[in-house]
């Protein structure tokens, strides 16, 4: 009675911010009243998630067998599949009342086993040797244990009964991107709170948007920007590139002085690839990698961004792999953009942050693209089933009904009441939350950049060092890709010669 009790109390806490954003969108529309099954939870309207429910039999019954989910203990994957106790906070609430539901529910008991981030494959790769079945299922940083799905140790996900990749609990983008020769070992969607955290977007400061409206007219309404598709790198650069005040007076240009845009000249270098809308991989007629390069928009891109990182006046870069500096810099109220993740907006920097601010895509490669995309930091989570497993269905099933409640409940209210609710101030950025959520794209090459080798840091690099000569580095990547692609096909050709 308990777990149920707990399961309604954030259906009601769901159902009361439901109530209060129809009225906020001037929409009576009576679908959006919730009913009392939890089953049938509907998010607020306006979001990109829908209600559908699995079709996972009613009387499924896993007689009680346990179903060990090996996880990530990090702070950035914190409480994200598993939560001890109910603390009153709406997500960390929702993903402790999921696990008690789909116990009751399939009857089986899920149990949580956590290990560190560089020990993970390393923990896979010996349960396998030992053919232990200490782990049923694997919840892992994607971008560093893809590499095992060429070991032979998974199960592949499409011989399972009660997964549903169709589902809109899946991503099927991330699927097909995921699939190799028509074999599927890893998946992911609503179940990975992280795929929504770690995509990147563009933060900017309303008072200093206010303050400099007189020489940059458009950006008193950056949302029509955005809106009406003019939102582009160059438009970026135009509205910051001579934004700068020297305000210790020290003409040195510092961390205490006032800045157009700020970016980390890492990670979030890589997010173009996926907002401009370039690929690296595709896919040959036998399912394999093949490379899809835009020599031309690629170098293009490039140059874009040198202009724009290291140009401009208006650019504070920030080198390093941590993005607090760069939050706490525009929490400050000192610069007018910065590139972020949909989870910074979780931090106590830009929750104690005194100026308003707002949430847009990245932007465009130019006005001619017609659609906003986004990318996700690589290490989100994904999940696949060990070959040791012997009862991978009942994994499945347990996946399966974690995911579809996610998709009804988890997400909807962390995009809704935690993210929308309490860290966006005004409608319009929680109109920009849904583009951001929609827009996600990838391709293989992310996925198994551990694999390939990557074409995405050589780019980065090139960024990140300014240079003046990326043509022979180019070449060189190309080739290595290409050298990795076939050297992988071979693997695969011994892996999966019998199927």
């Amino acid at each position: 009675m308990k777990r149920f009790l707990c399961i309604l109390l954030s259906i009601s806490m769901a159902a009361a911010f439901i109530s209060c954003s129809a009225g906020d969108n001037g929409n009576s529309n009576p679908d959006t009243t919730v009913p009392n099954d939890s089953d049938t939870l509907k998010p607020t309207d306006g979001t990109t998630i829908y209600y559908e429910p699995d079709d996972l039999p009613d009387n499924i019954d896993l007689g009680d067998e346990k179903i060990v989910i090996l996880t990530v203990d990090g702070s950035s994957w914190k409480n994200e599949i598993f939560v001890e106790e109910l603390t009153s906070e709406p997500v960390s609430d929702s993903v402790f009342n999921r696990e008690k539901y789909v116990e009751d529910r399939l009857n089986v008991s899920i149990e949580p086993a956590m290990c560190e981030p560089g020990k993970y494959n390393e923990t896979v790769s010996l349960q396998h040797a030992s053919d232990d079945n200490n782990y049923q299922a694997f919840a892992a940083r994607t971008v560093y244990f893809a590499p095992l799905v060429f070991d032979n140790i998974l199960t592949d996900l499409y011989d399972l009964n009660y997964l549903d990749l169709s589902k809109p609990w899946w991503s099927d983008l991330f699927t097909d991107e995921s699939e190799v020769a028509g074999h599927l070992f890893l998946a992911t969607g609503s179940l990975a709170l992280s795929i929504n955290k770690f995509k990147y977007v563009i933060f900017y400061n309303k008072r200093l948007a206010e303050s400099y409206k007189s020489a940059y007219p458009e950006l008193e309404d950056i949302y029509s920007l955005v809106v009406d598709g003019k939102w582009t790198l160059d438009k970026l650069k135009e509205l910051t590139e001579d934004i700068y005040e020297d305000v210790n007076g020290n003409s040195e240009r510092d961390e205490e002085d006032v800045y157009g845009f700020g970016i980390v000249t890492d990670a979030p270098i890589d997010t173009v690839w996926s907002s401009f809308d370039m690929r690296i991989l595709g896919k040959d007629e036998d399912g394999w990698f093949s490379i899809e390069l835009n020599k031309d928009k690629v170098f293009s891109s490039l140059d874009m961004l040198v202009k724009l990182i290291h140009q401009s006046t208006g650019t504070f870069a920030q080198d390093g792999i941590s993005m607090a500096p760069l939050e706490q810099k525009f929490a400050s109220g000192s610069i007018l953009f910065i590139e972020g993740m949909l989870m910074s907006a979780e931090t106590s920097a830009l929750r104690n942050m005194q100026d308003d601010y707002g949430m847009i895509p990245f932007p465009k490669y130019d006005v001619s693209q017609k659609e906003y995309y986004s990318y996700a930091w690589d290490q989100y989570i994904s999940f696949s089933i060990p070959a040791t497993n012997p009862n991978p269905d009942a994994a499945a099933a347990v996946l399966e009904a974690m995911a579809s409640y996610s998709y009804r409940e988890t997400v909807p209210i962390y995009l809704d009441i935690a993210l929308k609710g309490k860290y966006m101030l005004d409608a319009k950025s929680r109109r920009m939350v849904d583009l951001i959520v929609d827009g996600f794209r990838i391709d293989s090459a992310w996925i198994y950049s551990r694999s390939t080798g990557g074409f995405g840091p050589s780019f980065r690099s090139a960024v990140h060092e300014n240079t003046s000569n990326y043509a022979s580095e180019y070449t060189k990547t190309t080739m290595m890709l290409n050298v990795a692609i076939k050297d992988l096909k071979k693997k695969h050709a011994d892996n999966w010669a019998d199927d």
